[in-house]
């Protein structure tokens, strides 16, 4: 086909639907995968268009584009050019055939000269045409949006059209499965047949398709979604292949993912999550199924959870926008520290979340993780559009956790490189903005909380008992009662380090877990009126921060040694958990390490987490935009490095 000449291959899988024994089998289903211009595609199983009667064509398959209307002079080719630079799904192979959203009558000479060169077929709404090159009648084909499509026969033989996923391999092995949306709502699995060694291919739509989608703020954005959140037509495991096998298909999809899908988000697939979003360590806990891998320096580093897969599926591949998950005692501030990405605890009650696994509602909050500052600071604010506020200025104190006493020199030298930079943005000039070093939760608990007990001893059970009891008496029990029903009385497995806070959640009566609820309920109203003060301006009188990863490495081949531990305590991460407080994780650089695993020098990303008042959360966003459009802190590469 000239200089456009394509190589299309086909697999085909179909889903057979039978009756009584006597009666003919029936194909439900069929979905495609296919290989053009040696890179692999799918075909879902539902068109998104089925044509009356049917079309005569030579292959049986046939790619094809529809155009815009070309203003300007601009040619077909430049705009092939443009399309190929923002998407991944399109490529010249799809230009076999192209459909117009103009008159031929308007189309120039040298558009048809093009055409007639590179052998395209024209495609048609009308049965005649005048051009003088093939042409291709396909009545009802209008309706198409511009960018890349296939016609192929249906299940029924009909002629049709499907959008294509580009389908991508996934070497973080963060996936457990590939989805796409049906026109109902619902999803379907990419049951894509490719040669894969333990992951699944991840199917992607064309970003062509919401160029134009300006009405949803989210339109063509790319999100995976950890499993533990529901979704119409799929299967959660929850980290639980007894979970997975014992609750089957959802029928909802919940609220937080259905303002994604009315944003205009589309959400390719669901992610790694540490057994019922748990803390689990990648080689002494992931038992049903494995830890996925972060990229970043030596590629064996602890890749932290609960949102495991959500941290480096993000870090690792380039064609993925926005990875969801949840964060209760640091499950999406860990993975996004470790990987090097942008991340949001929000304050509890930022999104629903209705249909998702609870670890504990009166701490669980939906977050989410990104490379860009930008996009990170948009997304939120649509997301939690409904719920937060913009201010007008930002905090001009800034509190220094005494955890910056302890970590290396080299690391300090980024820290202090960073709060410089973010004195002078929130100031003007260093004198604008009160920097206080060597703050401390613990010494102004004692001095102003009256409780006359540190907060160590204070809140030292209140987040294990919150967690353990809840999930226990709320998943755990009827999961064991569910299983057993279906499994002639057997126990399912449970792994390790959540077995053992289960138990101890068991041990614990509802006195002990109405204790705690009233320990963090008085934590977070201390919190509000002696820590992190609201403020009418700025939403919160100062901004809380300390290292959350201070370019520490800590290898997935160390095993973990004695038992597993109930995670009791009080530290810098748990006064967001407790104060139910918006915190964001920052990558602000890395540092050199010498691995033993690859025998070469390797980066590790630097991190910073900074709290703030409770809602505080655009202001939070608002201050990540400001500093990205400042260069303070920019867009981060997947990959080995960060930066």
């Amino acid at each position: 086909m000239g200089a456009w000449k394509t190589v299309l291959r086909i697999w085909t899988t179909a889903s057979v639907v039978c009756g009584s024994a006597f009666s003919k089998a029936f194909v439900a289903s069929v979905s495609r995968t296919i290989i053009l211009d040696e890179a692999p595609y799918y075909l879902p199983a539902e068109p998104v268009l089925v044509l009356p009667g049917l079309v005569s064509f030579d292959t049986g398959i046939l790619p094809f584009t529809v155009l815009p209307s070309l203003g300007g002079g601009k040619s077909i080719q430049a705009l092939s050019d443009d399309w190929t630079a923002v998407d991944d799904v399109f490529s010249n192979g799809f230009m076999q055939a192209v459909m117009f959203q103009q008159p031929f009558s308007t189309l120039s000479q040298s558009t048809i000269g093009f055409l007639r060169d590179q052998a395209v077929t024209v495609l048609t709404n009308n049965a005649s045409s005048s051009l003088s090159i093939p042409t291709l009648h396909l009545p009802g084909i209008d309706s198409l949006a511009p960018g890349p499509y296939v016609l192929a026969p249906d299940q029924t033989g009909k002629s049709a059209v499907y959008t294509s996923l580009r389908l991508h391999f996934d070497p973080s092995q963060s996936f457990y499965k590939s989805t796409t949306q049906k026109s109902d709502g619902s999803f379907d699995v990419v049951s894509a047949s490719l040669d894969t060694d333990s992951s699944p291919y991840i199917g992607v739509p064309s970003r062509i398709y919401d160029l134009d989608a300006k009405e949803k703020p989210l339109a063509g954005l790319r999100v995976s979604v950890k499993d533990i959140y529901f979704l119409k037509g799929i299967a959660a495991s929850a980290g639980n292949r007894a979970f997975y096998a014992t609750y089957g298909v959802r029928n909802v999809t919940g609220p937080a993912v259905s303002r994604l899908l009315d944003l205009g988000a589309h959400v390719v697939g669901t992610t790694k999550t540490v057994q019922f979003a748990n803390g689990d360590r990648a080689t002494g806990d992931w038992v049903d199924y494995h830890a996925s891998f972060c990229p970043r320096a030596d590629g064996n580093r602890e890749p932290s959870g609960s949102s495991t897969g959500a941290g480096t599926s993000i870090s690792t591949l380039d064609w993925l926008d926005i990875s969801i998950g949840t964060d209760t005692g640091g499950s999406i501030r860990g993975p996004a520290s470790a990987n090097g990405v942008y991340g949001i605890r929000p304050s509890v009650g930022a999104i629903s979340l209705d249909d998702v696994v609870p670890l504990s509602p009166v701490m669980d909050t939906g977050g989410y993780m990104s490379r860009s500052p930008k996009l990170f600071s948009k997304f939120g604010k649509e997301w939690y559009a409904e719920t937060f506020q913009s201010y007008p200025s930002f905090p001009k104190t800034l509190l220094m956790s005494t955890d910056f006493d302890v970590i290396s020199s080299a690391a300090m030298d980024v820290y202090n490189d960073f709060v410089n930079k973010l004195q002078g943005s929130l100031g003007g000039n260093t004198s604008g903005v009160n920097v206080t070093r060597e703050f401390s939760i613990s010494a102004l608990w004692n001095q102003t909380s009256g409780v006359g007990m540190p907060v160590q001893s204070f809140a030292n059970a209140t987040y294990p008992t919150l967690i353990a009891f809840y999930q226990w008496n709320n998943v755990g029990v009827p999961l064991f009662k569910d299983y057993a029903a279906l499994n002639g009385g057997r126990n399912p497995h449970i792994n390790p380090q959540v077995k053992f806070r289960w138990e101890f959640g068991e041990s614990q009566g509802i006195e002990d877990y109405n204790r705690e609820l009233e320990r963090r309920e008085t934590y977070e109203n201390w919190t509000m009126s002696n820590f992190l003060l609201p403020d009418a301006e700025s939403c919160s009188e100062s901004i809380y921060m300390y290292p959350i990863n201070a370019g520490t490495y800590s290898s997935r081949e160390d095993y973990t040694s004695g038992n597993p531990a109930i995670p009791f305590g009080f530290s810098s991460s748990r006064a967001s958990n407790l104060g139910r407080l918006p915190e964001v994780v920052i990558p602000i650089g890395q540092i050199p390490f010498n691995s033993t695993i690859s025998g070469i020098e390797e980066q590790l990303p630097v991190s910073i987490s900074l709290v703030a008042s409770r809602n505080c959360d655009f202001m939070l966003l608002d201050l990540v935009d400001k500093l990205a459009d400042e260069g303070i802190v920019r867009e981060v590469k997947t990959g080995r490095t960060a930066f």
